[in-house]
């Protein structure tokens, strides 16, 4: 329609009155329609037939696979470009993301592949093909009609059989989460499995990190339940500033597991991962606070523990950038009964502000121990937590004497660490274990959780 109005009121010695009958158009005009025209009539590339350039070989070798009770699945998450490629238009500016699913059925039961569980508000095929759809082009959105069903993941898979498909679900970047249930009726048989795929794409903390060399033998100290309790109450009470001398934020959380257990409970609750700090992530901060735009993968800065920046920092948004939970894990170079040990500093952002050291900062709610009870019930709810308790060892800052971050933010806390033990299986909240309890009285939140 812009194209419509433009030159006539762009262009003032065009007449106002519409021509009469038999007036040729004039030249100009059509020379400003012929680029919609393929967009119109279809003239254009055709969309629905088979994918130029996109290679299933490596989605399939990216992708992440699990085996439960005679059951493999495979799943690996598209990039946009990845998904331009498969269907033959962007399906970014959609906000859709293409999933691959296989299943391999080695028992004895047809299994049913429900895929409301890997996201609950997933897009229908032909919900994604209206999105290529042209304007008389009937021919070539059959095609892409047609294309869009066969790509769908089938509904169940026989006993023996393999199948594989797409689930259409919303546009996650860096990191997707998957929950893959499959459901044998009758059998009462529920094979659930849980996936964390990396989405190229958006650079994130967690990518620049060499995980085998932290994980290399020889590097970890294995440790047993007391000597765990002993070793984390000797750790320094805070993370480390960008000059990696003064003091920042408060060490104040311990996550006990593989990654397998301890992310995805994170992720079923809407934990993010964060884009590496560049110029590029720093003018996307200041504009989602001064425009209030969403920033899901806002970025953290850099603070150290071990002699090394944040492992992984993941971050919990809300309608912009000023308000979220964020926290920063670091994996500790001890483990206990083989389990890894991931050491974390958590606080809530509650606004954005000016700062001679990072030029700009996030304030943060000054009580600390307010949002690591957030992150405990969270782990509650997303039935990832298997047992609790708390250590002593960040030392306590009480309202009247508040001790101030590398930033000058004041914070105050009861002094304590709070270790979680995390499940891999769901773990329904009210069989949540408790371990050491708190030293002095019970933490915040600690009355509400006992059993």
């Amino acid at each position: 329609m812009a194209l419509l109005v433009w030159p006539r009121w762009g262009f003032p010695h065009v007449p106002r009155r519409s021509p009469g009958p038999g007036c040729r158009p004039r030249p100009w005009s059509l020379a400003l329609l012929w680029p919609a025209i393929p967009a119109l009539v279809g003239t254009g590339p055709i969309v629905g037939q088979d994918p130029q350039g996109f290679s299933p070989r490596v989605i399939e070798r990216r992708a992440e696979t699990r085996e439960v009770g005679g059951v493999t699945v495979s799943v690996a998450s598209l990039s946009d470009a990845e998904a331009h490629q498969l269907v033959g238009f962007d399906l970014a500016r959609a906000n859709i993301q293409p999933v691959w699913v296989r299943v391999r059925n080695s028992d004895d039961s047809r299994y049913y592949i429900p895929p409301i569980t890997i996201d609950n508000d997933y897009f229908s095929p032909l919900e994604v093909a209206w999105q290529g759809h042209r304007f008389l082009d009937p021919t070539g959105n059959a095609r892409l009609d047609a294309r869009l069903r066969g790509l769908d993941l089938p509904e169940s898979v026989d006993p023996g059989g393999t199948i594989s498909g797409y689930v259409f679900t919303n546009r996650d970047e860096g990191i997707k989460y998957a929950d893959v249930e499959l459901v044998a009726p009758g059998r009462r048989r529920v094979r659930r499995l849980s996936f964390l795929t990396r989405v190229p794409g958006l650079r994130t903390d967690f990518q620049r990190v060499n995980w085998e060399h932290l994980l290399k033998p020889g590097r970890m100290t294995a440790l047993t339940e007391a000597q765990l309790k002993t070793w984390l109450e000797s750790l320094p009470c805070c993370t480390l500033g960008g000059d990696r001398r003064t003091p920042a934020d408060p060490l104040n959380i311990v996550l006990i597991g593989p990654a397998e257990a301890v992310f995805p409970p994170l992720a079923r609750r809407g934990w993010h991962v964060t884009q590496t700090l560049s110029a590029e992530s720093i003018w996307q901060t200041i504009t989602s606070s001064l425009f209030g735009h969403r920033y899901r993968y806002a970025p953290v800065s850099p603070l150290y523990v071990f002699g090394r920046p944040q492992d992984l920092a993941l971050q919990k948004g809300r309608g912009d950038v000023n308000q979220r939970n964020h926290m920063r894990l670091w994996l500790a170079p001890v483990t206990v009964s083989g389990t890894p040990v991931w050491v974390g500093q958590i606080s809530r952002d509650i606004g954005v502000r000016l700062t001679r050291k990072t030029i700009t900062t996030h304030k943060i709610d000054p009580s600390v121990d307010e949002t690591r009870w957030y992150l405990m019930q969270d782990l509650y709810f997303s039935e990832g937590l298997e047992r609790f308790g708390f250590v002593t060892g960040v030392g306590a800052a009480p309202p009247e004497r508040p001790r101030f971050n590398y930033t000058g933010d004041p914070y105050e806390t009861d002094g304590l660490r709070a270790v979680l033990w995390m499940s891999a299986k769901p773990v329904s909240y009210h069989r949540v274990a408790t371990q050491w309890p708190p030293p002095r009285g019970p933490a915040p939140g600690t009355r509400r959780l006992s059993p």
